[in-house]
């Protein structure tokens, strides 16, 4: 096994000798075999150990069993301890991204001093990836599932099984944790693991041998159609002034315009939703989309990209009727008993006994919320966003009129229900709109 470790890695980095590696150690098996394969094999390392503090005790065995073995070998051990159900709470993510997360910033933070970053993920590991992928409709990218080089992060057992690694592990007296989450089938890769590959191999008592055969055409496809795609993109983008030029005769000549078109937008953070729309409209001038990071312009046989400028908050404080004007179409009306509503958001009715000085007209602020005219009640005005499919440059441009600390209108979009007008009750009343 320690041969074979070795040409893996002389494969992956060239000469393993002339580098210094950074070990990421859980204390789990697979972890342990790849510290003591480094040993063994004479290389310059050191381990890197995070303590998430998710399995009480036995997550500070295995700090200690880490910080034993790097005391028994005299090598460096860095450890970072994380309170991560905290980080965790509030994040909308589950606590193995947060995890993962964590994990990875904080190796990323102390790679200053190594060439590479090593993982110990095996051929089991990335046969599970793989089927999660499928589960999760992945593309081709990710059917190829782990690789082993990724930027500085190596990953020399991946054809090695975990049956393999574990008698590695007893025949060499290795002492590793055994982490009891791994039986936890709440959490979808230990149900591959234990429900789903044990089926497979009913069917193909090889299978993970198969998967790993068949992950390798697929990381080879992957490189092949990737490459082919730079081709694409180089002849059909064009970058001037920091603006991002799409030629659209080009990506109809294309066999598949629709896949090219999301490869090339799909850099910029545009999703398939989008890059489908844009298949109906290209021939629309004038069509604007966003993505989370860039904004994208249909002009005249072209797809205009560039980088979402950075904005500004607006804070206006509006202190008269007169000042008001400047801002709104203002019109002074009597109830006669009878009031026709346009079924109009961009108008705001309002009572005379209402509408207090001094107002604030502004962008949106996390925490803010509001009494949706027809809604159910109270609602934050980034659910109401989400609710509204606002995409993120109508979010940073949609004023709000604050009154009383009241948000009584998102302008142009729903008035606040606490502030409608009561036709019994309501002598004069200000129709205000919204004309920008």
């Amino acid at each position: 096994m320690l041969s074979r470790f070795q040409e893996n890695l002389s494969r992956i980095v060239g000469d393993p000798g002339g580098f210094r590696y950074l070990l990421a150690v859980s204390g789990g098996a697979d972890s342990c075999v790849l510290a003591h394969l480094f040993h063994n094999a004479g290389l310059d390392f050191a381990l890197a150990h995070c303590n998430f503090h998710l399995r009480g005790e036995d997550s500070d065995s295995d700090m200690r069993l880490v910080q034993n073995m790097a005391s028994r070998w005299g090598v460096r051990v860095l450890m970072r301890e994380f309170d991560t159900l905290a980080l965790q709470k509030g994040s909308g993510k589950s606590v193995e991204m947060v995890a993962r997360e964590l994990r990875y910033a904080w190796f990323e933070e102390v790679m200053g001093d190594y060439d590479f970053l090593v993982t110990a993920h095996q051929a089991d590991d990335a046969a599970e990836t793989l089927l999660l992928n499928i589960c999760r409709g992945a593309a081709l990218r990710g059917l190829a599932s782990i690789p082993e080089k990724n930027g500085r992060v190596v990953r020399p057992l991946l054809n090695f099984s975990a049956r393999e690694i574990r008698d590695y592990a007893r025949q060499n007296h290795i002492p590793f944790a055994i982490d009891r989450t791994n039986s936890d089938e709440s959490i979808l890769r230990n149900r591959i693991r234990s429900s789903v590959i044990p089926i497979l191999k009913e069917i193909n008592p090889n299978v993970l041998e198969t998967i790993a055969r068949n992950r390798e055409i697929l990381r080879r496809q992957a490189g092949f159609y990737q490459n082919a795609m730079d081709r694409l993109k180089k002849s059909l983008l064009s970058e001037r002034d920091g603006c991002f030029f799409i030629n659209l005769a080009g990506i109809d000549r294309q066999e598949c315009p629709e896949l090219v078109l999301y490869e090339i937008l799909s850099d910029f953070g545009f999703d398939a939703g989008t890059v489908r729309e844009l298949c109906k409209t290209v021939r629309r001038s004038g069509t604007r989309h966003f993505s989370p990071t860039h904004e994208l312009l249909v002009n005249r046989g072209e797809l205009v990209v560039r980088p979402c400028a950075p904005d500004e908050p607006v804070h206006i404080n509006i202190r008269s009727l007169e000042e008001l004007e400047e801002h709104f179409t203002v019109e002074r009306h009597q109830n006669h008993g009878h009031i026709t509503f346009e079924k109009d958001n961009r108008t705001l009715y309002l009572d005379e006994m209402d509408l207090h000085f001094p107002i604030v007209l502004r962008t949106w602020e996390p925490g803010d919320h509001f009494f949706p005219l027809g809604g159910g009640g109270k609602q934050k005005i980034s659910d109401f966003f989400t609710d509204h499919k606002f995409d993120m440059f109508t979010k940073n441009h949609t004023l709000l009129l604050e009154m009383n600390h009241d948000i009584v209108w998102i302008v142009g979009h729903r008035s606040d229900n606490r502030y409608r007008i009561d036709l019994n009750k309501t002598k004069n009343y200000y129709k205000i709109r919204y004309d920008e």
